[in-house]
């Protein structure tokens, strides 16, 4: 029994017995052709164009908050092995650029990539949106690891989307200008649909 002040959820006994498989498994009969687009608070906003294509068969999780390793931990018990997932597409890690090193984040998006390696889906991910403002180490470091990503991706056989320097326009920022405006939600939405998921 845990004492006073022990977080069972953050214990190392807890994280152990949460440990994710070492291969996502979904089915190769292709009787349900689903897409799962997964990823932290910047997809907030982003679910009603993202699944109006094709609702039933279009699946949305946005985990405010949540880091790369976090993506990784949910990711099992999101994908259904009876489902047959021709599309999982990955955004998440921009805010985690403040609290963790690169090296860190790297290693948690090879985490999902063995995860997802053999899994017999077309597997993408997003690029971080850059932040702008006086915030130049953490921009310069959006940008390494976008580069990283991007190589690490290809050389992988994932999919890359890039988002480019589109979201620095002022008026597709929010107030705090770590988030998108609404104006810059419906953009960045399209932006998936066009480019990541048609």
């Amino acid at each position: 029994m845990d004492g006073p002040g022990v977080d069972p959820f953050t214990s190392e006994e807890a994280q152990r017995s949460e440990a994710p498989p070492s291969r996502i498994a979904i089915s190769s009969t292709r009787r349900k052709r689903r897409v799962i687009v997964v990823g932290d608070s910047q997809l907030r906003g982003t679910e009603g164009p993202i699944c109006r294509a094709d609702p039933p068969l279009r699946e949305f999780c946005c985990l405010p908050g949540a880091q790369v390793k976090d993506i990784a931990r949910k990711l099992p018990r999101l994908v259904r092995p009876s489902d047959y997932y021709p599309l999982l597409l990955f955004h998440v890690g921009a805010d985690e650029v403040a609290v963790s090193s690169p090296r860190v984040i790297k290693k948690e998006f090879k985490a999902i990539g063995r995860l997802v390696k053999e899994s017999g889906a077309l597997v993408i991910f997003s690029s971080l949106l850059p932040v702008v403002g006086r915030e130049v180490e953490r921009h310069r470091q959006t940008q390494s690891i976008n580069t990283w990503l991007r190589d690490w991706c290809h050389r992988h056989n994932f999919g890359f989307f890039e988002h480019g320097m589109t979201y620095t326009a002022p008026s597709l920022l929010a107030s705090n200008r770590n988030q998108l405006s609404h104006r810059g939600k419906r953009i960045f939405a399209q932006g998936l649909i066009d480019g990541a998921l048609n």
